[in-house]
């Protein structure tokens, strides 16, 4: 139980669940990740990671509203302490992202929603090998990047119908 406690770094609470990959509808995305108060890095980071994944995941991007729209709202970023997770743990100092995904139609008709919540504490082991050595012991630059690559992992497989 401990185990599992600690390896988790997000939970969402899916409020919308596409029956199938919204690719089946269209394969162009437009993209809009707004964040009114959140770090620009951390906007900035979330959008380029979300065109990766996406495009890994065989969306074309667009800018065209004739397509699925992906609007992401960024409710807060805490940076957290580098410091006390590495030596408090158990959760303290753990840095956290806040969001809030939709996939639109054209019509802006919601075909998937989610609200997330990603974090890191630190005591994620499985991120050492997912995104290299040392992970959990990095600073805030290496746990922004994981926090944001994490919620773009999450938001796409959304898009594609996977719970």
């Amino acid at each position: 139980m401990v185990a599992l406690l600690l390896s988790a770094c997000s939970s969402s609470q899916v409020h919308v669940q596409p029956a199938a990959s919204l690719k089946t509808i269209s394969s162009n995305v437009a993209l809009t990740v707004d964040g009114d108060g959140v770090d620009p890095a951390v906007v900035e980071g979330l959008t380029r990671y979300l065109k990766a994944k996406l495009i890994l995941a065989g969306f074309d991007l667009t800018d065209s509203t004739d397509s699925l729209r992906l609007l992401v709202d960024l409710h807060s970023f805490d940076p957290g302490s580098a410091a006390t997770r590495l030596t408090v743990g158990f959760g303290a100092g753990r840095e956290s992202l806040l969001y809030t995904a939709r996939y639109l139609d054209r019509d802006r008709h919601v075909l998937a929603e989610m609200e997330g919540h990603e974090y890191f504490t630190g005591a994620e082991p499985q991120f050492n090998f997912e995104y290299g050595p040392a992970t959990t012991m990095g600073g805030a630059e290496t746990v922004q990047s994981v926090l944001v690559r994490e919620a773009a992992k999450h938001i796409v497989k959304l898009g594609l119908g996977n719970k």
